[in-house]
């Protein structure tokens, strides 16, 4: 069976991902700042679950998931949503929002093995050509050869991002396989909600002190991330059903370099040769995938 190749729908729907979530790295880090991150997580999962909900309220089209639907709502709530929220939030704590934007979505490294051994994924000479690029790219741009790995929580903030690309990575191999009957819009607010039910167990029981502050920097985040959160998680999810999951995750990669440039004009982080270089190596990697 030929594989989908993009067309104006897909290119529309990976320019509102990589629009949407490159810039909410430098938005959350900043309001992010005055909370916990499980606590935050949960507000944000809570907020999108409630937007998702009025959507399909308002455009009749709300509707009881099937028995089908289950995998795909474990999928994206769980993996996507949950796993993917608090593992970037904790780890945005500790390390910079560009360099999270680039070690968050090294999806595609999980992918390759992923998808070869579990969706029966070819991957040929000129795609693992791009996903070479693409690795190369985030590895000049990580650039860890400069970090202090003695310095507190530079680690574990690591640790905690390569979680979270793996966490989408494991979302994008169960929607690969998932047949549901209703779209993915309709899924979402069920996805959103398992997502907070989940976070919120976890914050109650590793931050029991833990909080949102009550503030501009958190409101508006919180209300960036919650109202344009659904769209960007729709676009996303559609992305990755109807591509292979290695163009799909390389695709993504805009969104780091993006966040980057942004995290470098807004919260002054620092821009360099290898933040150039590297996003040359992406940006190429990304041609490659998407003509294949």
């Amino acid at each position: 069976m030929s594989e989908a190749k993009p067309g104006p729908a897909q290119f529309a729907n990976l320019a509102i991902t990589v629009a949407v979530f490159g810039a909410a790295f430098p938005i959350l880090k900043w309001g992010g700042a005055a909370a916990t991150p499980v606590w935050f997580a949960t507000v944000r999962a809570g907020i999108c679950a409630v937007v998702a909900l009025a959507v399909l309220v308002a455009t009749g089209r709300l509707a009881r998931p099937r028995g089908s639907d289950l995998a795909p709502i474990i999928a994206i709530g769980v993996f996507q949503i949950a796993g993917f929220f608090a593992l970037l939030q904790a780890a945005l704590m500790v390390v910079p929002a560009g360099r999270s934007a680039v070690l968050a979505y090294t999806t595609s490294l999980w992918l390759v093995p992923i998808g070869a051994l579990f969706l029966g994924e070819a991957v040929g000479p000129r795609r693992l050509l791009a996903v070479l690029f693409g690795v190369a790219g985030i590895a000049v741009i990580a650039n860890p050869w400069t970090l202090d790995w003695q310095a507190g929580g530079t680690a574990a903030g690591h640790a905690l991002l390569f979680g979270a690309s793996l966490s989408w990575a494991i979302a994008i191999a169960m929607l690969r396989r998932a047949r549901p009957v209703l779209s993915t819009l309709q899924l979402l607010p069920f996805a959103f909600a398992l997502a907070t039910l989940l976070l919120l167990a976890l914050a109650v029981l590793i931050e029991p002190a833990g909080g949102v502050g009550v503030g501009v920097p958190s409101l508006a985040a919180l209300a960036y991330a919650g109202i344009l959160g659904p769209l960007a998680t729709w676009a996303a999810t559609e992305v990755t059903r109807q591509l292979p999951a290695v163009v799909s995750s390389l695709a993504f990669l805009g969104v780091p370099v993006l966040g980057l440039l942004l995290s470098t004009l807004v919260l002054g982080e620092p821009l360099g040769p290898p933040l150039l270089a590297g996003s040359a190596l992406v940006i190429g990697a990304v041609a490659v995938v998407v003509r294949d």
